[in-house]
């Protein structure tokens, strides 16, 4: 007590320190890094490979299958799933929550360059990239102008390397961009007359490309490097290549058997924004780069290209994450402000002015002094931060207003300034430690949540740690000295002076006491109603829908649609024009923008829509209106609506896993959980990843006539493959640009028609016709295969249009009625929202009650008894009641904030039931009869009970209700930790004294 005494005595450095933590925490938020979710590298490793022009068939037994054949040999896997695609692989490994991350991701990289064999033409090497939040897309913009491709694509390429040298920028990734290149079309026809080959025409270009060092000559003076550089640079040089000598000594060269030209490469893509074609930008940031920086810095070079450029090219946004994240604070601040003004209000009611002031003081401090810390435990400022700095609001609160009440009451009771600050601090703190303790054990938990919203969450239990220690040492050693020096000249009540007014609460207080000894000769029937009234509640709050990241005020939708396979982009354009106009008909203040990337057959895209708070509508209202519009679309085979919530990506509402190396067994799976999913109400937009097929032309190889011409099934493929897909057989640079060189039949050659007539050369020169070699065969060919640990898997997937409707209480269903139909060698998993939903609850469903058993624990501790921690302990339920049926009043669904509010409001309640029995068993030490104490007891920490309950209900309210701006995440934390404190009152105040009075009388039976 002697430090406490000594800070007491020195209200200067009290102020010193308090003015340096707001001036070092309001640095600190100037400067500190933003970004939407906190750093979080999650145990998800990718693996892409792109196959360009190859069937899905193709990539999976080429790549996919030879990938995984070298990933079972890894340890340390939990799973890995895979996607082959037409012209790409992906492979998503999840490794186990004990495993090295970086040594796992070293033992991936080398099983992955293990594979030797993958195919000759594979334009790059696998590309293995672990999932992160460090690096994310922070902003998506257009660059739309003129009709003329080649300037669009020209300028793209200049901005894209402008970019880049960006400070923050970490990758920029372009829509509809198609590189440049040089383009021979070979005439079957000229070839046959010159009797040369398509690979006489490769090896000819190749061999000319050519930059080589031949070593250093010396002379008497000098020496001097040979070098032979034959690189092409332009299209004539292309044209002018030797590819043959005549006996007449005449020569062949590429433009007489070719059409030598500039041009791109295929068009897979096109991009669209606000009904514009372009090409669309996607900037993502470096791991350590500020959101807001990176993004002013592209804004400001896209403004200063427009007034360069004079308005030729124009630059709309789509996605700004920075704008999203500002207008988050600015949400936050402006309802903090406004919450800060009721706390200090409610506080001037029920303290005096100066005690007050101190007590409101402490919610900057605390919270400037979390932020000031953050940068030395590695933390940003993030959503989730941010909603753990809102958090600590209450319990900063609720310390401060015991300790302040303590020095208070011994100021009345005649002791000087000094005293009754350390003798005030002095009786109050056991209670707040173990408080500081018992908040802190309902926290820690979540450091162990599993699932990548555990990985995010864990920013939670470090801030409110940080919180409270910083909370601690405030009400120590600061705030008394600064009471010591408010209250110093101010006469006590007690201590003969005349100059303070009746405190007012003495009527109300007087009023609970009557209250209060009234349910005490009814303890059995409060009990009774008590314990009714809580399993009402939990009755009223078990079918409570669950949705981690409620997309009510969702801000995107992402937008996929599918065409006729083989339709031309053109086509594909034109068969979007209705969804284009459903777009333009949404009125200006609902949509922002639209982007569209335009393929064959799967378009996506995304709907931006304008802040919640300027619209009426939220985003699944308007994603209704849209079905409604296109249901009867003629155009579109499927349109699929997604809302983005902005959280962790957790894949479909409802997917469930059909996995089997049965194909009959599979097949019947997947109809029976197809048809149960269509007979479920509520569920729309039912898929299986099967049935994506698109029609393909099979070549069935003639190996009799192959052998006889002594030709291999790897000439015919490479031949059609060269023909029709066409080969990059080498590069150039042109400048700064690589600028690859393409061989590929004409055009009037690369037809349907002129498909069997395609000729195929053998090792004499002969040319002989596809038709003779193999025979093509029209098939429905999968566009997707999936695998699930290498096994096959079909991925069965639905939309939920019930908003009562949760992706965990379909999934149950299912599982429930259809496993026992399943035959052993098919087997069913949930995926996608239910499944990382499931984990977390399951995470939380353990890690909940090992919280309350280290409370009890702490408290048995405190109390030196086995029964009373139950006293303190028992209020838990009724708070958790009491903060659902909240949600429920307001129709809200259960989701991750709000059950973080819920945690809060717990670590409050339990320090108000703690302060309260704590101040009962001082009482009693004395030998007064029980009823008596619990009386004196409760009547004399009504007070701070109510303050601490109101203040905190005061400082959320504002949030709760969007009074300075909505926000759906803070929202529900704030009406969970404010109702739930404010609905827990009269347990605290009624049903708590009449607990202890009963369980008072069974330990006095006992003894």
């Amino acid at each position: 007590m002697n430090l406490i005494r000594f800070f007491a005595q020195r209200s200067m450095l009290a102020n010193v320190l308090t003015l340096m933590v707001l001036f070092i925490g309001a640095g600190v938020l100037s400067q500190i890094r933003t970004q939407e979710l906190p750093d979080a590298a999650f145990p998800q490793v990718d693996i892409v490979t792109a196959y360009p022009g190859s069937s899905a068939q193709d990539v999976e037994l080429n790549i996919t299958n030879r990938l995984e054949k070298e990933l079972r040999s890894i340890e340390g896997l939990r799973q890995f799933e895979s996607t082959s695609g037409n012209g790409l692989s992906e492979i998503m490994l999840e490794l186990s929550s004990d495993a090295d991350a970086d040594k796992m991701l070293r033992d991936i990289q080398q099983a992955v360059d293990r594979v030797t064999n993958m195919p000759a033409d594979l334009p790059n090497p696998p590309r293995v990239t672990q999932r992160d939040t460090a690096s994310g897309e922070v902003l998506r913009f257009g660059v739309t102008g003129p009709d003329d491709y080649t300037r669009l694509q020209s300028y793209s390429r200049q901005l894209e390397k402008q970019l880049r040298q960006l400070p923050g920028v970490g990758a920029v990734a372009m829509t509809g961009f198609r590189e440049r290149e040089f383009w021979i079309e070979a005439n079957p026809d000229k070839l046959s007359r010159y009797q040369l080959t398509l690979d006489d025409l490769r090896n000819a270009v190749v061999n000319r490309n050519l930059s080589l060092s031949g070593g250093l000559v010396e002379s008497w003076s000098q020496e001097q490097r040979l070098v032979t550089l034959t690189q092409y640079h332009s299209i004539e040089e292309l044209q002018q290549l030797v590819i043959k000598t005549l006996p007449s000594g005449g020569l062949v060269r590429l433009k007489d058997v070719a059409r030598v030209f500039d041009n791109f490469e295929q068009a897979r893509e096109t991009g669209m924004i606000n009904g514009d074609t372009g090409i669309l930008f996607s900037v993502s940031k470096t791991p350590g780069a500020d959101i807001d920086n990176t993004v002013k810095g592209v804004l400001t070079l896209l403004a200063s290209e427009t007034a360069r450029l004079d308005n030729q090219f124009a630059f709309p946004v789509s996605v700004n994450i920075a704008d999203d994240m500002a207008s988050k604070f600015n949400i936050v601040a402006t309802n903090g402000l406004i919450g800060l003004a009721l706390v200090l209000l409610v506080l001037t009611l029920f303290l005096k002015r100066r005690i007050a002031f101190w007590v409101a003081i402490s919610i900057p401090v605390c919270v400037l002094g979390v932020v000031a810390l953050l940068p030395i435990t590695g933390q940003v400022l993030d959503s989730i931060t941010l909603a753990a700095l809102l958090l600590v609001i209450g319990i900063i609160v609720d310390d401060s207003v015991i300790v302040a009440e303590a020095i208070y009451q011994q100021f009345e009771n005649g002791q000087s300034p000094i005293d009754a600050a350390v003798n005030g601090i002095s009786s109050v703190f056991q209670p707040v430690l173990a408080n500081l303790l018992t908040t802190a054990l309902v926290f820690v938990p979540m450091f162990f949540l599993p699932g990548s919203l555990g990985l995010l969450t864990v920013v939670i239990p470090s801030t409110v740690l940080l919180a409270l220690l910083l909370s601690m040492l405030e009400c120590t050693f600061l705030m008394p000295a600064h009471l010591a020096h408010s209250l110093a000249g101010v006469p006590s009540v007690r201590g003969g002076g005349s100059g303070e007014k009746a405190d007012w609460f003495d009527r109300p207080k007087a009023l609970y006491r009557q209250w209060l000894a009234r349910a005490l000769c009814r303890k059995k029937t409060v009990l009774v109603v008590a314990l009714l009234t809580l399993l009402g509640s939990f009755a009223l709050v078990s079918t409570m829908k669950i949705d981690f990241f409620p997309r009510e005020a969702a801000r995107y939708i992402q937008v996929t649609t599918e065409v006729k396979p083989g339709a031309l982009l053109e086509q594909i354009r034109k068969d979007h024009q209705e969804l284009e106009d459903a777009f333009r008909a949404l009125p200006d203040n609902e949509r922002q923008s639209f982007e569209m990337s335009y393929a064959s057959p799967v378009s996506t895209g995304r709907l931006t829509l304008t802040p919640y708070s300027e619209r009426s509508r939220t985003a699944d209202e308007i994603v209704r209106d849209l079905n409604q519009q296109l249901a009867d679309s003629h155009t579109l085979d499927s349109i699929r609506f997604d809302v983005d919530a902005n959280g962790p990506p957790v894949g479909d509402p409802v997917a469930v896993r059909v996995i089997s190396d049965n194909p009959e067994s599979l097949g019947r799976a997947i109809n029976q959980v197809e048809q149960w999913m269509q007979n479920y109400p509520g569920l729309i937009n039912i898929n299986t990843s099967d049935k994506l097929r698109e029609p393909q032309l099979q070549i069935v190889p003639d190996y009799d006539w192959l052998a006889r011409y002594q030709l291999t099934v790897n000439d015919l493929a490479s031949t059609l493959r060269t023909g029709f897909e066409g080969d990059t057989m080498t590069s150039t640079w042109i400048g700064d640009d690589e600028v690859d060189i393409r061989l590929i039949l004409d055009d009037s050659h690369r037809t349907l028609e002129q498909l069997l007539l395609t000729k195929i050369f053998t090792p004499d020169g002969e040319a002989v016709p596809l038709s003779r070699l193999a025979k093509i065969n029209t098939v429905n060919a999968p566009r997707q295969i999936l695998h699930m640990n290498g096994s096959v898997q079909v991925l069965v997937t639905a939309q939920i249009d019930d908003i009562d409707l949760s992706p965990e209480q379909v999934a149950g269903d299912l599982l429930t009625a259809l496993t026992p139909k399943m035959p052993g060698d098919v087997k069913l998993e949930t995926g996608g929202e239910a499944e990382e939903t499931g984990e977390t609850l399951s995470g939380l469903m353990v890690a909940f009650p090992v919280a309350m058993l280290a409370i009890y624990l702490v408290l048995m501790v405190l109390f030196n008894s086995l029964l009373q921690p139950l006293l303190v302990v028992s209020v838990i339920p009724f708070g958790f009641a009491a903060a659902l049926l909240a949600l429920k009043v307001h129709m809200q669904p259960i989701s991750l904030f709000a059950m973080i509010g819920v945690l809060g409001m717990t670590g409050v309640i339990v320090n108000n039931a703690l302060v309260l029995i704590s101040q009962a068993n001082d009482l009693k030490a004395t030998g007064r009869p029980a009823t008596e104490v619990i009386l004196d007891a409760a009547s004399g920490r009504l007070r701070p009970i109510l303050l601490t309950s109101i203040t905190t209900v005061a400082g959320l309210t504002p949030l709760a209700y969007g009074i300075g701006g909505t926000d759906i995440y803070m929202g529900p934390m704030s009406l969970t930790l404010g109702y739930g404190l404010l609905l827990s009152l009269p347990v605290v105040l009624f049903v708590l004294p009449c607990l202890y009075l009963v369980l008072d009388r069974v330990i006095t039976k006992g003894q």
